[in-house]
């Protein structure tokens, strides 16, 4: 039988990793996953914050929290909370281009001032999507025109959702600043909606045009964001324009894409009138620097460019720093810590004087801005602010540190050892610059499933018809025959999101196919992981399936995601004989689409 006694062991961790960290969501750190741990219930640590009996002018202030009261009605609210893209969609190459958030009003109280009709909608593309603690973006001059609040006209409300240190983003927007790169303004604050306390936020600046003014002197150019683009004569289409959209000229792309064409010794005569690459270069360290490998050279994404009239050259500006200080992407395998998953960061690695330059840039910053002391003291100092329990700086602490019992290297150790040549050889992941056909329509699955945990062995099956129109019937019970058995329902809890996450696998073998095995992931967000119908949402609560191509290595093929449905429990436990897991679920799912280039 190609399913394995014992597998039960090697596909836990794997596959719950791999759903709690996919796509730019990727969970880090560590916390408790009850009300004290999302900050709910107030000061979930032991120390009281230093109190602040001002308030300043400055909406970036750090030495506090922001207080921000928002008050809608109920229904709208839960509306909100709601909305998402499904996960099949999001995750696909071929995604949904029209799916918009709900815009709704709301009245705002910020540090005790009021504004009434400000506009909230919900914010996030997959990752920070929850149900429990949306993030959201408040724009005060929508409905009521030239209106700001300490000259800002708008606030992007992130949830930390995969930093429950709320360490992550301004800290790392701090290095970016520090080394010479624009890049937001960041602090923190606590939210409330209809009086329901929903815990710390951190308050990010926007990239809009005030922020172009402020950083380049000129808001008049092309602004691009990036969600998994890169240039390229046809990636150049997956750069979302944030200025000019009128005029929609989108030629100053092309002039890179062209130069990635050219030889090295063109190419490096080139480059230079097209991007600043110092400036590049010094983006690039700090991304290595701080272990932010969802990021523009670890992974194509999250970052914004700019195209300045003032010097008529592009500018990196970072964005979607939430996976910052973690270090590894389990989806590109030995691509850090010196990260080139970029086209530019790609071709410079490979010329001898521009690699010595990134190099000689790391060893830089780790002298001159990498001081252990002072981030963790930062870090001390945030846990205090928050009020966030001991328990959700751990790894941040590590990343910084290291922790020598468990073989964890500081990151000042893991850079220069990979500087030096004695790390293993990493390996690219530059996006291909190909056409894509999305003309084929999606493809569909209706998924059905029951599942009970019992003494002995775990019973249920879960039922589909794949991709070329046969039926399976994955049946768990005969997962466990062989020489030990294999655990065919496994409960895995997670806290290293903002609230946690109790991850259920599902393994079963189709008889009618030569016991061929198939895994089925779910995963609930903890406040949702109680007896009741649980409606599919973003990431937060979902499933995956997988095909099991081999058990030893493991390899697993994803056939499809999530789209629209429902997970039913009728107990919620942990799969002990105490503590029983039964449930059902009635599910469409979207298969992972195949391309192929016309």
């Amino acid at each position: 039988m190609l399913y394995e006694a014992k597998a039960s062991l090697p596909l836990r961790k794997p596959l719950f990793i791999m759903m709690s960290t996919l796509w730019m969501c990727i969970a880090c750190g560590s916390n408790d996953s009850d009300s004290t741990s999302t900050g709910a219930s107030g000061n979930g640590g032991t120390d009281t914050p230093p109190a602040v009996e001002t308030i300043s002018d400055d909406l970036f202030d750090r030495s506090r929290l922001i207080q921000i009261n928002i008050d809608m009605p109920a229904a709208d609210f839960a509306t909100l909370r709601g909305e998402a893209r499904t996960l099949d969609t999001a995750l696909s190459e071929c995604p949904s281009t029209d799916f918009e958030y709900t815009e709704f009003s709301a009245t705002v109280t910020i540090d005790g001032e009021v504004l009434e009709n400000v506009e909230i909608r919900k914010k996030g593309y997959l990752g920070s999507i929850t149900r429990s603690r949306p993030s959201l973006k408040l724009d005060f001059d929508k409905f009521v025109d030239d209106r700001e609040f300490k000259t800002m006209t708008r606030m992007t409300l992130n949830n930390d959702r995969q930093d429950p240190s709320h360490t992550h983003q301004c800290m790392a927007y701090d290095m970016f600043r520090a080394a010479g790169i624009a890049a937001p303004r960041c602090n923190w604050a606590r939210v409330t909606v209809n009086g329901e306390d929903l815990g710390i936020y951190s308050n990010v600046e926007d990239v809009k045009k005030p922020f172009l003014e402020n950083h380049f002197g000129d808001k008049s150019g092309n602004l691009y964001e990036a969600q998994v683009a890169d240039f390229g004569t046809h990636l150049n289409d997956r750069f979302e324009l944030k200025t000019n959209e009128k005029a929609n000229d989108r030629t100053d792309l092309d002039t890179v894409a062209n130069a990635l064409l050219l030889d090295d010794q063109n190419f490096v005569a080139v480059l230079p009138q097209l991007i600043d690459v110092d400036k590049f270069i010094s983006y690039w360290a700090v991304e290595t620097l701080i272990g932010h490998w969802d990021s523009a050279s670890g992974n194509a994404n999250n970052y914004f460019i700019y195209h300045n009239p003032v010097d008529g050259l592009f500018h990196f500006i970072p964005w979607g720093t939430d996976a910052a200080f973690t270090g590894v992407n389990i989806f590109k395998p030995n691509s850090g810590p010196l990260y080139r998953n970029h086209s530019i960061a790609s071709r410079l690695y490979a010329i001898d004087s521009y690699r010595q330059q990134y190099h000689n840039r790391i060893n830089e910053l780790l002298a001159t801005h990498w001081h252990e002391e002072s981030l963790l003291a930062e870090v001390e100092r945030i846990r205090l602010l928050t009020g966030e329990p001991e328990s959700a700086y751990t790894a941040m602490r590590e990343f910084i540190s290291g922790n020598a019992e468990k073989g964890i290297p500081s990151q000042r150790q893991l850079l220069t050892s990979a500087i030096n040549g004695t790390e293993p050889e990493q390996t690219e992941y530059v996006l291909t610059d190909a056409p894509k056909d999305c003309a084929e329509p999606a493809t569909y699955t209706q998924l059905s499933a029951s599942f009970q945990s019992g003494e002995g062995s775990d019973t249920g099956t879960f039922s589909f018809t794949n991709i070329e129109g046969v039926k399976v019937i994955a049946n768990m019970m005969v997962a466990t025959w062989g020489p030990d058995g294999v655990d065919s329902l496994v409960y895995t809890p997670d806290e290293s999101t903002l609230p946690g996450v109790v991850g259920l696998t599902l393994v079963g073998v189709d008889v009618a196919a030569n016991f061929k095995p198939y895994v089925l992931q779910l995963y609930i967000e903890n406040p949702d992981y109680k007896a009741g119908e649980h409606t599919l949402q973003g990431l937060s609560t979902n499933m995956m399936l997988f095909e099991v191509v081999s058990s030893k290595p493991l390899d697993l093929r994803p056939l499809a995601y999530g789209n629209v449905g429902t997970i039913s429990l009728e107990t919620a436990g942990t799969g002990t004989t105490a503590s029983p897991i039964k449930g059902s679920i009635n599910a469409q799912l979207g298969f992972v689409r195949t391309l192929t280039a016309p």
